[in-house]
């Protein structure tokens, strides 16, 4: 236990108190214009939205498809709304009513607010496996018209060359492509 006591004696207090007075001002001057009835709500949705950016460091990390999935998950666990306890008619997480209906052992009211969770991450899914059939659709064509256009390409590179040919007086590589290599009748004609 002296690592602990010499723990606490090594504290840096002074510093630790001025972080915290800092942080305190920099809050307190952030929510300065905001009505105290919203304040919870935008404290809620911004931090929030902090968890699910940081979150895109742990889905870089994991296979694509499960990264993404995790990342869904995590936003219908976080955003998804449900109203209040009691008579206020507020909007509430819906995943602190399923925790509290846990705890208080009331399946009914956890399992009635887990659905709207699920059915978020339903959808979310649903809505991803259209946006990647999209983007499967728009890379075949991407590819497909990438390979066209180097088909196009090396056509138009060999009619360049047989035009080249043509205009060197190259006579001997348009009679090597002809058939049976029987020279045409009129290059005999114009070589007369």
């Amino acid at each position: 236990m002296d690592w602990l006591a010499n723990f606490i004696v090594n504290l840096p207090l002074d510093e630790i108190s001025d972080r915290l007075s800092e942080l305190t001002r920099w809050w307190s001057n952030l929510v300065d214009g905001v009505p105290p009835d919203l304040l919870p709500l935008y404290a809620y949705v911004g931090f929030s939205v902090i968890v699910l950016l940081l979150w895109l460091f742990i889905v870089r990390v994991l296979p694509k498809p499960f990264g993404g999935m995790s990342w869904l998950a995590v936003f219908a666990v976080l955003l998804t709304p449900t109203t209040a306890l009691g008579d206020t008619g507020d909007i509430a997480p819906a995943s602190i009513a399923v925790v509290y209906g846990i705890l208080m052992k009331d399946m009914g009211l956890a399992l009635s607010n887990l659905l709207p969770i699920l059915v978020v991450f339903a959808v979310g899914l649903f809505l991803g496996f259209i946006w990647q059939v999209i983007k499967g659709l728009i890379d075949k064509a991407v590819e497909k018209s990438r390979q066209q256009a180097l088909l196009d390409e090396q056509a138009e590179r060999e009619y360049e060359e047989e035009q080249l040919a043509l205009a060197s007086a190259n006579y001997a590589s348009v009679v090597d492509t002809n058939v049976g290599n029987e020279p045409d009748a009129t290059l005999i004609k114009t070589k007369k």
